[in-house]
Order: C-alpha cells, then structure tokens, then sequence
C-alpha cells in the first residue's frame, strides 16, 4: 500500500486572504466569531497573571497532552483521518465509503473543542504530535462534511460510483488541505477581556460533557467487542455440548441394542437363580463452563478496544463477564454525570 507523509501544519496568513485559496489549496478556518480563550490570554501584559491564567485554562479545557487522548476521546473520526492522511491520492468514492465507517461529523461545540486544543498548542509550543493529530481530525471532518453532501446528490449502490477528474481533485485539495489560522486572530489587540468565571464554568461543563460522550461512545464500542466474543465463545461450548451429548446417546443406545440382541441366560452362582444381566453405560463428562479471561482475548479486538481493555478493564476485572458489567455500569454512570453537567451549563 502507498504511504504519505503528512502535511499537517497550520498556516498564518494575512485577514485580506481569508477567503481565498492559491493554486488550487483548500484552507480550512476555524469557526466564525469564535475567538480563542487562549489568544486572549496571551495578550495579557502581566507575565504572572498570563502564566496564571494559562494553566487554569488548560486544566479547564482537559487540554490533550498525548495524541492518544484525542484517538480515545474520538476513535472512528481519529482512524479515518490517519487512513486519509496515508491515502490523500490514491482512493476512489468506493474506498473512501469503506473507511469512512461509522465516523460522523464533530458538533459544534466539539469543533470549537478541537481548535482550542490546536489554538493552544501552537501558542504555548507543547506538542507538534498532538498538534499534528489535531490537524489530521479537523482535516477528516472537513472531508466527510464535502463528502456526505456528495452523497446526497448520488443514491446507487457505492461500488458503481465513480469520481470524475474534476470531483476527484477536489476531494484530493481537501484531504491536502491547510489549516488556517489569520494573524488578525492573534495579532490585533482587542478590548475583549478573558472569559469570566460564569462562562468560564459553563465552558467546563460543556467540555466535561463532550469528553464524556466520547467516553461513552468507547466503551460501547469496547461493549460490542466483548459481546461478539462472548457470544461465539458460548455458540461454541454449546455446538461442542451437544456434540458430546449425541455421542453419549449413541453410545447408551449401542449398549442397549447390543445387550437386546443377546439370549444368553446368566445364572446367580450363589443362589442359582436367574438374573438380568447388566448394563454397563460409561460415564458422561464434560468440562464446566469457563468465563472468557480479558488476557485471552486481546488479539481479538481492535486496537482501541484493546488499550482500553488493557488500562481500565483488566486491572480490575478477570473474566470478559465482569468487563461487560463494568462497562455497562460506567456508561450508566457517565449519563447521569452529562445530564446533570448539562444541566448546570445552561
């Protein structure tokens, strides 16, 4: 399979470009009026109160530090970016179909998440992986946004659609696209003063419930493995069960025919009576029923579902029985959590 290095990388360019794109380059540009809290807090004079300012916003935003947060926190979005990212030429309308999977586009307020992590990478100068990450996402929900209004304009079965040139250059412009970020946004000093505490707090609420929801979108996809794998597990010990049954009926129904066909007459040698002979029928065993352990079955799971497995679920579960009820417990848990979040970021 051909391989393609990223290009994720954000450019800064002038106001009066904004809504123009050169040689063919599709700009990507952050939500409109929506200015970044960490743009304004860099333009705080005081060194102490910015430094101060920064790290409570980055405890308020759950800011990523390793790019497997973001994969964690948006599974089906993060692994169609990473195959776009590899493939940003050589796919047609049927391949794209394939990968795009379940992956659906980001919310708004999910949207706005994902630049404030960008936002603050690129001020502070953290991580150039996370950031990375973070274009290669925002780069795929651009795609999918293009690619499921050209859905809507085809309704044949996938595999007979074909991209013309002029279709598959655009698709190529957008998976090649530049994420942009204008001076203005950082350079223009502006009267607008850091968020206050109740927006600020609002803000946490809403955060706590994307990350929430992503968490709960994980774990049913973690719950979908398990299940699949425990239900051929037991259509299994079932299908062998009753394997071993039957053979155990033939064999008894062998010994009774045979002991039939026999007339032989078989006297008591102590008393001289005659007695029935007996049958002898061997023994019926089968082994118990084992619940699956999470260690077994790792190499069965997609590679998400197996880090969570590894982390969350086997330092404290055994059996893949015990993961599914923990599973199912935690995602209870984390609704209720969102609804009363919600409820306090009105």
């Amino acid at each position: 399979m051909k391989k393609y290095s990223s290009k994720a990388d954000v450019a800064l360019i002038d106001p009066v470009l904004n809504n123009k794109s050169s040689n063919n380059e599709y700009l990507i540009y952050p939500p409109a009026n929506k200015t970044s809290h960490f743009v304004k807090i860099t333009r705080i004079k005081d060194k102490e109160k910015r430094a101060a300012a920064m790290q409570k916003a980055v405890r308020m935003y759950n800011i990523f530090e390793k790019s497997l947060e973001v994969r964690s926190a948006l599974p089906l979005l993060y692994d169609f970016s990473i195959w776009l990212s590899e493939h940003r030429t050589d796919f047609s309308y049927s391949t794209i179909k394939r990968n795009i999977k379940r992956a659906t586009l980001l919310t708004e307020t999910q949207e706005i998440f994902l630049w404030e992590n960008l936002i603050y990478q690129i001020v502070e100068k953290q991580s150039l992986v996370v950031k990375e990450t973070l274009i290669k996402v925002l780069v795929a929900n651009e795609f999918i946004k293009e690619f499921l209004d050209f859905n809507q304009e085809n309704d044949m079965y996938y595999e007979d659609i074909l991209f013309t040139e002029e279709q598959h250059q655009k698709f190529t412009a957008i998976a090649d696209a530049t994420v942009v970020i204008t001076k203005e946004l950082l350079n223009v000093e502006t009267s607008t003063s850091v968020i206050d505490i109740k927006d600020q707090k609002k803000q946490l609420f809403i955060e706590k419930c994307i990350l929430l929801q992503n968490k709960i979108e994980l774990y049913k996809e973690v719950l979908t493995d398990l299940k699949a794998i425990n239900t051929v597990y037991d259509k299994g010990y079932t299908s062998e069960f009753d394997k071993a049954l039957k053979q155990q009926t033939e064999t008894i129904t062998l010994v009774a025919d045979d002991m039939l066909e026999r007339h032989e007459t078989i006297i008591d040698v102590y008393t001289g009576d005659e007695v029935d002979a007996q049958i002898h029928i061997p023994s019926f065993s089968f082994e118990v029923k084992k619940p699956l352990q999470l260690q077994s079955i790792l190499h069965k799971v997609k590679e998400v579902s197996k880090e969570i497995i590894e982390k969350e679920l086997i330092p404290v579960c055994k059996t893949i029985l015990e993961g599914l009820n923990l599973l199912r417990q935690t995602i209870l848990y984390y609704q209720k959590c969102i609804d009363i979040f919600s409820s306090k970021a009105i």
